[in-house]
């Protein structure tokens, strides 16, 4: 019994809830409720201690060795195989040198406040029905009384000078997040009336004001900051009086290498990217040629886009969309479901709609609150006639079904069905995921579907689906230029333009997350992973192969990074997973 692995990783996951809390309670340990965290120097300083000490206990147990099986000191890890052990110690330890690498290395807190405003949103204590109301108000009433203090710190943490896209973003996300506050959790329903309820509801007004006054005067400050940074106003944030938003190429290495296991030469990363580009160019010509010849693939891309819900209807028809989805696992047996749960449609928060959709699933340790929200970001009441179709168009019907396939029926939302519903799961395995599988996982489901008997026939939704599979090509190279090869914000919004056939709003704001968010490559570099995988995997298993039982047996582990669950996987993980 491997007890003295077990007990240390539970110490280390509880050391990373206590100084993330907000992280504990959304999977589902509510005793983290209420609180934000503790971004301090002082504190900082004692965390980078906490994952040292850590990693050195960690290293002085030895490994398991070859076996049919190991027992674990809990439940969720009885009966693993000596390679799984294997993984969730190596799990454990890439967890801890990706947090370190972070604080250390990559200083969000120094450099991109966009890293910091998922911890103010209070929306689950709202919406997720885990505990009575009242109860979850309070503590919503005590983080939101938090954020005056939590925004000083970051103000005092930021470098003097930051870049004119980051800024930019993370303005409008800020703002939205003080829009959250006052809008989105105004008047829930659902507090019985009395006296009691009445004095909860009053703080928790309160709070929300408070904090949203203190956003404010966090925008004020970040949009004086804008000011001095000067330049032309297209954002690239070089050359024009703002700090780089660009983190290098030794710090880009690092970051796939600590948080995705990943050592591969950039330049080798590029040609691969760059292949995979042209490849699905060369596709989408011939998709398009056979809907249409002699017909641009700009005009075919504008006739589907011109084809697609009112901004009255996004959200209904993307809730009648599912069913339809989901009934296609079953019919073409791709997949097991192991539960009957549904998600629930509804627009995104304001403070998050930089995304056209994402999926917001229950923690994978959530007992009593079982919903999950998949957000479809409306339009802007502020925008323009033609910004608003602009957007709308990026909804047509294919697209939504495509973009419905990624984060519902088989992406994220199966997933996480797996993840809560499948064989128990060791606890590293339920705290630590990879960007790369997480995201890679939900693209690969895209492709996959229509290279089965779904697809068949289907020549608007292979079109769309290599649309969508351009648009993450894009990202792969565009956030290996803007971070490694000087490509600004207005090259990078032109390469979406011509390599995704994007229009210029969602083209722009699509180079503007790559500022932000270097890692956003994970879609394409976690799919091209998974395929490489999955051929490894059918080559070994030869007649016992089935495309169900590998998606099946891929989402039993959780979701580590991909060249560590190679070596789970297969009896030969060969030359690397790319």
């Amino acid at each position: 019994m491997d007890t003295v692995f077990d007990q240390l990783a539970q110490r280390l996951i509880k050391e990373h809830w206590d100084f993330y809390p907000t992280a504990g309670s959304r999977i589902g340990r509510h005793e983290y409720d209420g609180q934000l965290p503790d971004l301090s120097p002082r504190r900082l300083t004692r965390r980078a201690e906490e994952l040292r000490r850590g990693l050195a206990q960690l290293s002085g147990i030895a490994a398991p060795d070859d076996g049919a099986a190991v027992a674990a000191g809990s439940d969720a890890g009885a009966g693993l195989t000596a390679p799984e052990r294997r993984l969730e110690r190596r799990l454990l330890e890439l967890f801890l040198r990706r947090e370190l690498f972070t604080l250390e290395e990559l200083r969000p807190l120094a450099n991109n406040p966009m890293r910091q405003v998922g911890y103010l949103n209070v929306g689950g204590y709202v919406k997720r029905d885990y505990a009575p109301l009242p109860d979850r108000l309070r503590a919503a009433t005590q983080a939101l009384a938090q954020v005056p203090d939590f925004l000083q710190v970051l103000d005092a943490a930021l470098a003097p000078e930051l870049s004119r896209p980051v800024l930019e973003m993370s303005i409008e996300s800020y703002r939205g997040m003080a829009r959250f506050y006052r809008v989105d959790l105004a008047q829930p329903g659902g507090v019985p009336e009395s006296p009691q309820s009445s004095e909860i509801l009053a703080g928790f007004d309160a709070a929300r004001e408070q904090a949203a006054q203190a956003l404010e005067g966090f925008v004020a400050r970040l949009e004086a900051r804008l000011e001095k940074t000067g330049g032309n106003g297209n954002g690239d944030g070089k050359g024009n009086g703002g700090g780089d938003f660009a983190i290098g190429a030794q710090c880009f290495a690092a970051m796939l290498a600590h948080g995705e296991g990943v050592n591969v030469p950039l330049r080798e990363l590029i040609a691969l990217g760059q292949v995979n580009l042209e490849q699905n160019l060369e596709r989408l010509a011939e998709a398009t040629a056979a809907i249409a010849p002699g017909r641009s693939i700009r005009e075919i891309v504008a006739d589907l886009s011109r084809n697609h819900p009112t901004a009255a209807t996004l959200i209904p028809e993307t809730r009648d969309m599912l069913e339809d989805i989901r009934q296609s696992l079953l019919d073409f047996d791709l997949i097991s479901l192991p539960s009957e749960n549904r998600c629930q449609v509804v627009e995104t928060p304001t403070y998050m709609r930089y995304a056209f959709a994402a999926m917001d699933s229950p923690g994978a340790l959530e007992t009593l609150a079982t919903e999950s929200f998949y957000y479809v970001t409306p339009v802007e009441e502020t925008w323009t006639a033609q910004q608003q179709e602009e957007w709308l168009s990026n909804f047509n019907y294919a697209t939504l079904r495509i973009v419905s396939i990624h984060e519902v029926y088989p992406g994220h939302f199966v997933h996480h069905l797996h993840q809560r519903h499948g064989r128990p799961l060791p606890l590293v395995n339920r705290v630590a995921s990879s960007y790369a599988f997480t995201e890679g996982w939900a693209h690969y489901t895209e492709q996959m579907m229509l290279e089965t008997d779904y697809g068949k026939g289907q020549d608007a939704l292979l079109v769309t689906q290599l649309l969508e599979a351009l648009v993450r090509n894009c990202r792969y190279l565009c956030a290996l230029g803007m971070h490694t090869e000087g490509m600004t914000v207005a090259e990078a919004t032109r390469f979406f333009r011509d390599n995704a056939y994007m229009e210029e709003l969602p083209a722009r704001r699509e180079a503007l997350r790559g500022t932000f968010d270097p890692g956003y490559l994970n879609y394409t570099l976690g799919k091209l992973m998974i395929l490489k995988l999955r051929e490894d995997y059918r080559r070994e298993q030869g007649a016992a192969y089935s495309l169900k039982g590998f998606h099946d047996r891929l989402l039993s582990y959780g979701a580590p990074p991909l060249p560590l669950l190679r070596e789970a996987m297969l009896e030969q993980p060969g030359d690397g997973p790319l």
